[in-house]
């Protein structure tokens, strides 16, 4: 019946539960070239992930990044794996199945990008696969603790 008065205006479209959640993207570039970016984010993810801030156990909390993919372990050595290893292609790109606080939901998929500038890599970080409706829009809200991790890991690479 919104139609009943012609006079009336057409409602707004709103944002659908069932919406997709636009994929998350994020890009630093690191000083130094695509080898030693890439060493640094897959050998040394220990040192410069922020535990601190962006961790399932916590301080103390040892992060890694191996074949089986990127885990945490916790000082009484448990393990919470963040992502499964898809591919590893040095120093080109990591892709990972991403299941990182949301088990229950079917995987996202995180490609880490590393691209010669020069003397220096531009790192791209693509987050895509997150759930549809209201699922997608907590994972895009969590996930966006990839822009802070990123710059940690330009900082621990030289970056200013």
């Amino acid at each position: 019946m919104h139609g009943l008065f012609s006079h009336a205006p057409a409602p707004e479209p709103g944002p659908s539960s069932d919406a997709d959640v636009d994929p998350l993207r994020f890009s630093v570039r690191v000083p130094v070239g695509s080898d030693r970016a890439f060493e640094g984010f897959t050998e040394y993810v220990h040192l410069w992930w922020p535990v601190d801030e962006h961790s399932h156990f916590g301080d103390g909390a040892h992060m890694s990044l191996d074949v089986d993919g990127l885990s945490e372990d916790s000082p009484s050595g448990e393990t919470h794996r963040w992502a499964s290893l898809l591919e590893a292609q040095a120093p080109a790109r990591i892709e990972l199945s991403c299941t990182y606080n949301f088990e229950d939901l079917a995987p996202s998929h995180v490609v880490v990008a590393f691209r010669s500038a020069g003397s220096e890599t531009q790192v791209e970080l693509t987050h895509t696969g997150l759930a549809v409706g209201e699922d997608g829009q907590r994972q895009a809200e969590v996930y966006a603790c990839w822009g802070p991790i990123l710059e940690r890991f330009a900082r621990f690479m030289g970056a200013r």
